[in-house]
Order: C-alpha cells, then structure tokens, then sequence
C-alpha cells in the first residue's frame, strides 16, 4: 500500500524564518502536579508577584481578571483560527510575544505560506520520514514513532515512542457493549455540561492555583476562606481535585519531540513496504495544502493561532493537517492511536490573551479512520504523545472531531493500564510513592492495617445479616481471626488482644447498621450530602455485594467497593427515590485536609466504577467513620471527576514511563514527610542509582545515611536487572489485551484463554476451611447436547476444551471470569482441576452478576455464556523487583548477598578446609549410607562445609533428588533450621514426597489449591491450627519449612531466619526470583543444571540481553570451585548417554552401574508390526533416528506453540 501522492506545497516554506533567534514566543507553562486542596496563603501572595515576569498560560478575556492560570475557552461556536506562523528556533525557552512581535505576527495567509513552520507533522501513510537540513544535501531517513509502534504491533515487540519515552505494547481495549439505553444515558450524563444551578456551589476545598512548581501542602500557610474568589477555577464552582497544568517528568518533552528520536537508522524500502502490508489499510494518506486553515476545531476564536510543535527539528515541507472524511456523530467507538500532537495558542482578534489548546490526530485500530480531538483549559495540559493509545468518551461530530473541555466529554489516555482507586486518590502528594506502591510488592504488616481488615469482614458480615446482634458479631469475630491467625502471627500479637479491639468496635457497628438497615419510617436517619444539597434522609434497603471488584476498562480504573447498597434518599420532603451507590467504610475518626479529599476522592471513583459495572447513572456514595461514629455524603460532580481523571491520566503516565524507561517520578524533597515513608530506603536507592545526588535528593543528611554504601558498580546491576524485569514484564502484559477485546472474544493468538462456557453446577458446599466456593465450568456445546448429562465425554465437547486446555492454563493458575456476550468483569479465581471435559475455579466468594436479586441469580448464572482468561497479574514481577532492591539495603544480610553475587571477582565463597571429624554425626551418616555413591557424598560434604553457598550440578538422571533428601538428613542432625524452595509447587512437593517417605517432618506454605494431595496435610490450612501460639510451637518444632520462591511474602515467613536456604531447579529460576528466598538464610546452596533448560523468558530482548542467564549459572561461571557434579546417572544406556555427553555434556556424564549401561527393551510377547517398525524397536539399536523427509510431516503452530503432527503420529506408533 505506498503512500498516495502529497500536493507539492510551496517552495518558499522550505526557507528559514526570518523571525530572530531571541523572539519571544507564546508557550504555556508547564506546571507540577498541584495539590487538589489549597491550604497555603503565601502560594497566593508569591503568585501574584510572579506572574508579573514570569510564563503563564493565558487567562480568557472577562471583566475581572482570574487569577487562575487554566485559561477558559473562547467561545465554542466560533470558527478556528485560518493562520499559523513559524516559532523561535529555540525549542525550551517560549515567554509572551513583545508587541513588535505580535505586530509582526498579524499577517495574512499568504505571508505565512512563506515562512517555516516548525512543526514534526505524522502523515499517517507517511511511516518513513525524510529530513534535511538548509544549505545540504544530506538527508536521512528516520523511523517515526507510529512505524515503531504498528511494526511492534505486528510483531508483539514493545517499543518506546520517542517524544515521551511511552512504549507502545499497551493493550487495545474494545470498547463497552453498545445498544444499552442505560449505557448510552450515562455516557451522555458524563459528557455533558454539569446541571445548571449546580456549577457555581462552593467546593469540599479550594484548590491549588499559584505557583509554577510542584507544591506541597505541608511547606506553605493555610488558605482562609477570603482567598478563594470566583474568579479563580475554571467555572464558578472549584472542586478539591482541580488539576493544574503538569509539568512532565521530561521538561524537553514537547520542546523535542517526536523528531529527536536517536534511531537514526537507515530504512530498506522493502521493509517499509512489507510494513504497509502488514498494516494494510488501517492507515491511509491525505492529501493536504498548506494555506488551508485548521479544519477541525470549532471552539478557537477566528484571527490568528500559534502553534507550538512538539518537534525540535524543522521539516523542509509546510504540513498541515488534512481534513478528514466525513462521518456521522456518533460517540467513541474503540480506541485510537495518537498520530500526531499539535500545541497551540488562540487569542481573539481584538488583542487579548491567549488561550493554549491541543489537537490530537487519531486513528482507530480497528476501522481505520482518522478522527481528531482538541483538548481545551485544563486538558491541554495532558501528557499525550504520538505513539500513545487514548479513549475518547464523547461523541464525534459529522468532520470527526470531538471537544473535551471542563463541561463536555473525557480523554482517558493509556486506558489499558487499570489503576485503582485508592492509587488514585492516594497520588496527590507524592506521586513517586505511589508508582513504588505499583512496582513494589512489600511483605511489611501492620497491626492497625490488619484491625481494619478484620473491622472490615465484620461490619460486612453484619450487614448482610438480618437484624444482627452483639453477640453474633463477637461470635463472628472469632471466626474471623481465626481465618486470619497467619496476618496475626506476622504482625506478633496474639488473637486475644485483637479481639478485645474488636469488640469494642462492634457496639457501633450494630447500633450504625440498626439505624440505617434496620429502621422505622420516623427514625430514618439523615446524612449531610454538604453545603450544595443539604442533609438527606437515606435508608439502606438492600445490601446488593460486598468487597466487589469493580473493573472498567473503558476508563482505566478498578477497585474493590467496600459495599455495594441500594438505598432510599428522601429530601426536602420529597417523596424518596431509590439509588444504588457505594460505601466506603474507615475504621478511623473524620478526617480533615488531605487525608478527607482522598477519601472523598475514593468514592467519587467508585461511584464511577459502579455506573459503568451497573450501566445506571450513579451520582453519589456514602462514606462511614466508625471511630467517630459519622456519616457522609458524596456527590459525584463532572468537576471533581475531570481532576481526579486527569490525575489518573498522570498517574498511568507515570506508572508507564517506569516501566518502559525505568524513570520515577521526581522525589517530593519534603524531609518531615519523607523521612517516615515506607519507601525511604528504596526510593533514595533508586535515585541514586540513575543519576541522584544529595542535593537533587532534597534530604540532606538523610539521603546520605542511607546510600551511602551504595558503589557505582551496585547502580549498574541495579539498572541492568530492573530494565530485564521491566522488558519481561512488558511481554506479559499483551496476554491481558484479548480480554478487553469484546469483538474478539477468542483469538487465535490467546494462549490462556477458555470461551463458550457455561456453569454445570452450583456450590452446594465451600471448600475447606478456607470458605472457598467451587465452580464447575464446562463446554456450552456439551450441556445443551447433552440435557441429561449421562455423556460428559462426548467427542465434540471434549475436543472443543481440551484443544483449549493445551494452552497454558493450569491448576493453580490465577484467572479472570467474565461474561461472553457482554463482556462483563465478575471475579477472579484459582483453577483448582482441569479435565478433558471441565474446568472447576475456586472464588473467595459465590458467584453474583451485577444487578437483578438473589431469587434469580440462580437462574442467570446457569443460563450466562462464560470466559476465563489466565490472569498474567505482575505481582511476580513486583515480588522480583522487591527482590532486587533488597540486596542493596544498608543492613547486614543484604550486604551479604551483595559481596556474593554483584562483587564476583573479589568475594569467593568459602569453605571449611579443617579436618571433618568422624564424631560429626552428619558425617558419620554420609559415608554410612550406603545408597549414596561417591558423587553424592562429596556434594553433601560441599554443603556440610560451604560457608557461604555450594552448587550442586544435577545432570539428568544422577539422583539429585535422592541427595538433597539425605542432606537435607545430614542437616538436621546437626540442629540446622532449613528453608526448601523452588520456582514451582510440584517441584517442591516432589522433594517433600521423598522426605516424608523418611519420616522428616515438615510445613509447607503456600495455597491450599496448589499443593499436592500427600502434602495438604502438612499445610497450616490442613492443621487444626486456633492459636497464634500453636503456630510458633508448630515452627519451634519443625526444622524444614518448604515453599515457592515466590511464596516467600506469606506472613508466616515474616521475620524468620534459617541456617541454610536450598533452592531446587536453580538453573531455571531468574536470578531476581531466586534473590528472595536467599535473603532469609545465611547459607544458601543451589541445585540445578543450566546445561539443561534455562529460565524461561517470553521478551525476546529481555533474554538476549541475560534475563536468561540464573543465579546458578552466574556463580559457577564466576566460581567453579564452588560446584559439586553429579555424574553417575541412572537413567540411560551407554549409547544414549554418549549422545547426551557428545552434544552438551564433554563425556563427563557416567553410567552409575554396568546394568544401566548395558540395558535394553524386553518385550514380553513377539512384536507383529510394520517393517520400518521392527527396525525402531529393535533392542540392539538403542539410539535411532527416523527420517521424515519422504513424509508430510510439516510444522504447524497452534498458537503460541508448534508442533508436527506428523511426527507425534510416528511416537504414538512406537508406544
């Protein structure tokens, strides 16, 4: 498909400006995050004396003068501006324009024609793009961002574009099902202006308008009431979370540009051909001219524009945007690829000021189509650039345009990236804190977070109980610790002192749902809904969900709602209506200043959640104290969600920026607040170890203590092993994309993924003393064909789930259930049983689809069509980032651990080299078990002696197993406490099977779900376990506690310590996951053989550049004194052996005993078979190798898999 033809434009744009190099130019302020609540006088009054000589974007034209520096629009309806003229070359200094200047400026279009636009322009066609410098001829051919991003598309390689370092391997969400009426009114409540009589109410708090950096509400003075004017929000009423413009992370951001990419690689017109076939039509050419005036906009006043490029490089051509086809209105179908970021300035004819605005150019993936957005007041503030995926939530006039502004319509950029609510909320006041809480996952536990937990599952259970007492409450408590005695023992307090807080708390509780469940018609309570609506009667009539997981997608948003309740609201006497909305329990008193706008924030957000779960217009949510015993009322404002989407807009920039580039956000240099940060540690390392200083810091003193062992060669492993596990992780993300692609429902690529289920069964028990609820899915086909359910097995249901069932999916994996004909997210669960005809999921919690009662809900679930989709959540990569920055902490074990495995050359491990005494018992069992061969007492004699670690070289079929078991034996006799792990459960539980066969006694920690039938009984799940006293007697008399490598953050393991740590398939764990375990041990000892298979790494760069290289691998490379081989294999004959040692071994490998070597196939009876056959089987060839040339048997991929069928025929022939 090569591009169509442009119009040649005219010569003379090609030429230089004539504009000096000094002029001012029209930019608009870049600003930090402001804080949502203004609490600081003094933020004003150094305002006001800045804004005299310093940038800010430009205030719309009024009798009055704002104050507020997010400009207004200028009149919707007015044409846009019909010229545009170059800027100053210097791409970071923009100020406002001198009036020789402005005079200069107000030119006619045909003046314009001839100066140079400075302007990186994407022609969608247009994927190579040609620049050339003035005064040469050299010209080079550069890749731009939208090549990259479709061409890693295409191949699933996530690239970054340049302009704002964003990758492009985010997910593309379809978008909600359409046709629903209440679908379609919510969306037109949400993108229409706030009611009138509503806009001018005052807000929860005044926010944050002064000041042309990030502030902070701690640093200044608080603002009275006298401070906040009118004049100063965007409309006449302000909202907490006004967001102000942002300062990005990168300040060239805009200034560079697309255009400043560094790959400057020369491009085959091949490649660029086979491009375009790829993409086929999704993407096509316009043709443009460049003395038309902007097409799309509608809300710019007519006069003169400025634009501002958000490239650095001058293109030889005058490009403006071409206009596209014409389309119908209609709302926002899918979501788009940003093309091309235009920033501009707009000010009326007759002198005023100037009003920055953004247009975006879009192209939907899907159709095809070109639409563009402008992004008006405080969303031209947005972070977007080319390369980006955003949703428009608005609809699209007849030219394919769209206006989001603070009244009308939403921008939700990287809408693939699901951040939760309380990020959100949480993000105001330091964003860097809370991009770590996302990449972090931390095993720290809290008592209060964990009596809040507790408060939490009791009011819960109150509620959905009918007229609940004190007594059941407390009886309930017991239950609940009781599920919790792991949280209690991590936390070290015992059940009996929770309990007592407890029940304290529940007389409120009781008297709280008494008062508002349970009441009469004259005691219904009030709650105060605030200023703006007043106090409202409000009765709980139902209590629709608890805990409720609550995804959207089409916003970029989840969470879990606390409750979920259809209440009565009845004010001013009115007659009372019904209302569905959450509430939000805090276990605290009533907050103030920023800690009640993130609570308000939270409930905002849920009540978004729900509409869009529920498809109803929900308006407002409820929010319970308990230690102060109140009430409160939230409305949901179009102000207040415009704020806190923006936030999330940044907060998804940011979660993305360290992801693809390892860069966090800035460090908030607020030593009162940083210095009891749960991140301190980590967050200071970071700085460090990119670039950070104790100045740039803001800590002083405090920076210092705390990295100051961090060396040069510490950063460079730091930044290597954080870039491998962002790469990998990146990778992973792209099995989440079909599970937001309604249109798609199974794709041939989804490898995790099972469709056209349907429930066979309801729970009619929980399962074990988890209160876990087991549901069994099978085919769609199998029920239906099979009414009476006799022939489960049938051949067309069982083919059709099984040929699923050989993707990845597994017991024990994590997976998300969602409807098929909606599309709908309902929960997540473990499998916990796979056969060829059905699948059985555990959920924490029965099954209940949104809407409808408890008398139906039978009956839907039976009749709904079902998905699962393996859920690849990133909490594995959150535990190895967790991992990695351990090692470099200020403490003795880490420091450890570094000398180990960063500083290589100079800290080789140690042994004893003393005399082994025959008095050693351990010793004495070694040479006394007869079982054992030479190879394996030498290796249990590495372990005895290692001081810092040994390496056990297991070749296949060596008995390695067998080894550890006896020293693992050795071991004990010595009083040595021993952490057994390895990267999966049945690895695990292999070795636990041959130590229970010995008689050693040992817990295994991990789900109950995942871990073998024989070993269930050694889990804390399995025991009769009421105390946290008797866990610690459990641990005080067991000496080998098993469990995962990722495992390792269950609060059982919190605080413990062992002697030595052994990880099983060492040589195929990643070096980042095998770092955890190792933190808990002072010796570790590896077992494994990187000769065989690696660690398994799906992001092909990640391994090219050593994702793939273990631990195990690191150090017997680094120190092959440290290795012990097991060499005698049991396994196979000479022969086979020999080609096992000629290809990868160097004939180190053995035959343990003249049998195994001489062995051979014994049939019981004659073979009665094909020629070709008896060749194959015959016993005095042990190795032969069938030619498949003359047959058929070709490859064929199965979707992430291949496979010979023709080849799998001929072994089944054998067999």
């Amino acid at each position: 498909m090569p591009p169509k033809t442009r119009r040649k434009l005219n010569p003379s744009s090609s030429k230089k400006s004539n504009v000096p190099n000094n002029q001012s130019q029209v930019q608009p302020s870049k600003f930090g995050i402001q804080h949502f609540f203004e609490r600081h006088s003094q933020n004003a009054l150094l305002a006001s004396q800045k804004l005299n000589h310093l940038s800010s974007p430009p205030a719309p034209p009024s009798a009055t003068p704002p104050t507020n520096p997010i400009p207004l629009s200028p009149s919707k309806s007015n044409a846009a501006s019909n010229g545009t003229v170059s800027v100053s070359p210097n791409p970071n200094l923009h100020s406002h324009s001198s009036p020789a200047t402005e005079a200069a400026d107000e030119v006619s279009p045909l003046v314009s024609k001839s100066t140079s636009l400075k302007r990186f322009n994407f022609s969608p066609g247009m994927l190579i793009k040609q620049s050339q410098d003035d005064g040469g001829d050299e010209v080079t051919w550069k890749i731009s961002p939208v090549n990259e991003r479709l061409l890693a598309v295409s191949k699933h390689t996530p690239v970054l574009p340049d302009s704002s370092k964003h990758n492009s391997f985010l997910i593309h969400q379809c978008s909600q099902t359409k046709g629903i009426n209440t679908a379609a009114k919510f969306d037109k409540w949400l993108s229409s202006p706030s009611p009138k009589g509503k806009a001018d109410k005052k807000p929860l708090l005044q926010a944050n308008r002064f000041g042309l950096k990030r502030l902070n509400p701690f640093q200044d003075k608080e603002v009275g009431d006298s401070i906040a004017d009118e004049n100063t929000c965007l409309s006449s009423r302000q909202t907490p979370f006004c967001t102000p413009p942002s300062l990005p992370y990168c300040p060239d951001k805009l200034a560079n540009g697309v255009a400043s990419h560094p790959l400057g690689l020369k491009q085959h017109k091949k490649a660029l051909l086979e491009l375009l076939d790829q993409v086929e039509d999704v993407i096509s050419v316009e043709d443009f001219v460049s003395s038309e005036s902007e097409p799309y906009s509608s809300k710019a006043q007519e006069g003169m524009s400025k634009e501002i490029p958000v490239t650095a490089d001058s293109i030889g051509n005058d490009v403006s945007m071409g206009t596209t086809n014409k389309v119908s209105g209609t709302s926002s179908n899918g979501y788009f690829l940003v093309l091309e970021v235009s920033e501009k300035q707009t000010f009326p004819e007759s002198g005023g000021s100037q009003w920055p605005y953004k247009v975006l150019r879009l192209v939907n993936e899907k159709s095809g189509e070109e639409r563009a957005v402008y992004l008006w007041e405080e969303w031209s503030y947005s972070v977007i650039a080319p390369g980006d995926t955003v949703n428009v939530i608005g609809e699209f006039d007849e030219e394919g345009k769209c206006n989001v502004d603070h009244e009308n319509n939403f921008l939700i950029v990287h809408p693939d990236i699901l951040v939760s609510g309380t990020r959100v909320a949480g993000s105001f006041s330091c964003p860097r804190r809370t991009v770590l809480d996302e990449r972090l996952r931390c095993n720290e536990h809290s008592t209060a977070a964990l009596i809040g937990t507790l408060l939490h599952q009791i009011f819960q259970a109150g509620l959905v109980k009918e007229s609940p007492t004190v007594h059941f409450l407390e009886e309930y408590a017991r239950i609940v610790l009781q599920k919790n005695m792991e949280s209690l023992y991590a936390c070290g307090v015992n059940e009996h002192e929770i309990y007592k807080t407890l029940t304290e708390a529940i007389p409120k509780l009781v008297n709280w749902i008494g008062l508002f469940k349970d009441t009469q018609e004259p005691q219904v309570p009030t709650v105060d809904f605030g200023s703006d609506n007043g106090a409202k009667k409000v009765e709980v009539l139902e209590v629709i969900d608890i805990e409720e997981l609550a995804w959207a997608p089409k916003y970029g948003l989840k969470g879990m709602i606390d409750v979920s309740v259809r209440v009565k609201v009845d004010s001013g006497g009115k007659e009372g209506h019904e209302k569905i909305m959450p509430l939000e329990f805090k276990t605290g008193k009533m907050a103030n200043g920023q800690a009640s706008a993130e609570h308000c924030a939270q409930v905002i957000l849920y009540s978004l959640l729900m509409s869009e779960r529920y498809l109803k217009h929900i308006d407002s949510g409820l929010l319970y104290y308990l230690q102060s015993d109140q009430t409160q009322g939230i409305i949901v404002r179009r102000s207040d969600l415009v704020g806190l989407i923006m936030r999330r807009n940044e907060l998804a920039h940011d979660i993305l920026k360290a992801l693809t580039t390892q860069q966090l956000p800035p460090m908030l240099q607020i030593p009162s607040m940083c210095k009891g940060c749960r991140h301190l540690d980590v967050c200071t390392l970071y700085h460090k170890a990119f670039g950070g200083n104790t100045e740039s810091s803001g800590l002083g003193d405090i920076f210092d203590s705390h990295v100051h062992h961090f060396s040069n060669a510490h950063g460079v492993f730091l930044r290597h092993w954080d870039q491998l596990i962002d790469l990998e992780a990146r990778e992973m993300q792209f099995a989440k994309k079909e599970i937001w692609r309604s249109h798609n429902h199974k794709n041939e690529n989804s490898t995790g993924c099972l469709s056209s289920l349907v429930l066979d069964e309801l729970p009619q028990q929980e399962s074990h003393k988890e209160n876990r609820f087991i549901y069994h899915f099978v085919c769609r086909y199998s029920r239906t064909n099979n009414l009476s359910g006799s022939d489960r097995n049938s051949i067309s249901a069982a083919s059709s789930l099984t040929k699923d069932l050989d993707c990845s999916l597994k017991s024990g994996d994590y997976v998300i259930l969602s409807t098929e004909s909606g599309h709908q997210f309902v929960a997540t669960g473990i499998i916990v049983e796979l056969s060829p005809d059905r699948v059985s999921v555990s959920f924490s919690k029965g099954l209940r689809l949104p809407g409808g009662n408890l008398s139906s809900m039978r009956e839907k679930l039976l009749q709904e069509v079902w998905r699962i989709d393996k859920d690849e959540i990133m909490t594995s990569f959150s535990v190895m980032r967790f991992n990695l920055i351990q090692m470099f902490l200020d403490n003795e074990q880490s420091s450890h651990l570094r000398k180990m495995i960063v500083d290589l050359a100079v800290n080789a491990p140690r042994f004893d080299s003393g005399c082994i005494f025959s008095q050693d018992p351990a010793i004495s069992y070694i040479w006394s078990e007869k079982s054992l061969n030479d190879d394996q007492r030498r290796a249990i004699l590495k372990i005895l002696t290692a001081k810092d670690y040994a390496l056990i070289l297991g070749m296949p079929g060596t008995g390695k197993t067998s080894t550890m078991v006896h020293a693992v034996k050795a071991l004990l006799m010595r009083g040595a406490s021993i952490l057994l792990t390895s990267y999966t459960n049945s690895a695990v539980d292999n070795l636990l099977i041959k130590l229970k066969s010995q008689g050693i006694d040992f817990v295994r920690i991990g789900r109950h779900e995942s871990v073998h039938e024989e070993i269930k009984g050694h889990c804390f799940s399995g025991m009769n376990i009421n105390s946290v006293e008797e866990i610690k007697l459990k641990f005080d008399q067991v000496k080998v506690v098993a469990v995962t490598c990722l495992g390792i953050t269950s609060p059982l393991l919190s605080g413990k310590k062992f002697d030595v740590c052994i990880i099983d398939e060492a040589g195929q764990t990643t070096l980042p996951v095998s770092l955890g375990p190792l933190m808990f041990s002072s010796t570790f000892v590896l077992v494994g053989d990187h000769y065989q298979l690696p660690p398994l790494i799906q992001s092909t760069e990640a391994r090219e550049k050593g994702m793939g290289i273990s631990l195990f691998c690191r150090l017997s490379e680094a120190h092959s004194h440290a290795i012990a081989p097991l060499q005698s294999q049991y396994r196979m004959c000479q022969s086979i052996m020999e080609l096992s040692n000629a290809l990868i071994y160097g004939d180190r490998l053995r035959c343990g005993s003249p049998e195994i070597a001489n062995a051979e196939l014994k049939f019981t009876k004659p073979i009665s078979c094909s020629s070709w056959l008896k060749i194959v089987l015959n016993p005095s060839e042990p190795v032969i190798f069938v030619n498949t040339d003359m047959l058929p048997a070709l490859e064929a991929r199965d979707q992430k898999t291949v496979n010979n069928p023709m080849e799998a025929y001929i072994i089944a022939e054998m067999d």
